[in-house]
C-alpha cells in the first residue's frame, strides 16, 4: 500500500510538469528566427502514413508560407521510430515523405520545388511521436 501511495504522489507531481513541457513544445512547432525560414513538423500514428486533419492543416500552412516567403525549395525529411524492422521503417519513411509531398502538390506547390529525404528509423525502440514525423524545411 505504501508503494502505491508514493507512486501516486510521484505521478501527481510529474503531470503538471509534463503538461507544461507539452504545451511549450506545441507552441514552438514552426521554428523561426529572423534569418531562417520556418521549419514545420507533421506527426503520424505508429506504423501509419495517414495524414490527420491537423497534419493537413500544417501542410496547407506550409504551402501558404512558401508562396508568401518566396522560398525556393522545400526539403521533406521523413522519420520512423525504431519499433519494428529497420527495412520496414525505411519504407514507412519513404511512404510518409511521398504522402506529404503529394499533399503539398495538392495545395499548389510545384513538385519540382520539393526534395524528399526519407531518413527512416531514428531514435531508440521508444515509439514516441517525436520519432514518427516528417520535417518540412523551407529553403531560400
Amino acid at each position: 500500500m505504501r508503494f502505491a501511495f508514493w507512486k501516486f504522489c510521484r505521478l501527481i507531481f510529474l503531470l503538471p510538469a509534463l503538461a507544461a513541457v507539452t504545451a511549450a513544445s506545441a507552441q514552438m512547432a514552426p521554428n523561426t528566427t529572423s534569418s531562417e525560414l520556418p521549419h514545420f513538423l507533421v506527426y503520424f500514428d505508429e506504423f501509419s502514413a495517414n495524414l490527420s486533419d491537423e497534419a493537413k492543416t500544417v501542410i496547407a500552412d506550409v504551402a501558404k508560407r512558401v508562396r508568401d516567403s518566396g522560398a525556393k525549395a522545400i526539403v521533406v525529411q521523413a522519420r520512423a521510430s525504431a519499433t519494428g524492422a529497420a527495412e520496414t521503417n525505411k519504407y514507412l519513411a519513404q511512404t510518409r515523405s511521398s504522402i506529404v509531398t503529394d499533399q503539398l502538390e495538392a495545395d499548389g506547390i510545384a513538385r519540382t520545388m520539393i526534395r524528399q529525404d526519407p531518413i527512416g528509423q531514428t531514435g531508440s525502440s521508444d515509439p514516441t511521436v517525436y520519432n514518427r514525423r516528417v520535417d518540412i524545411i523551407l529553403q531560400r
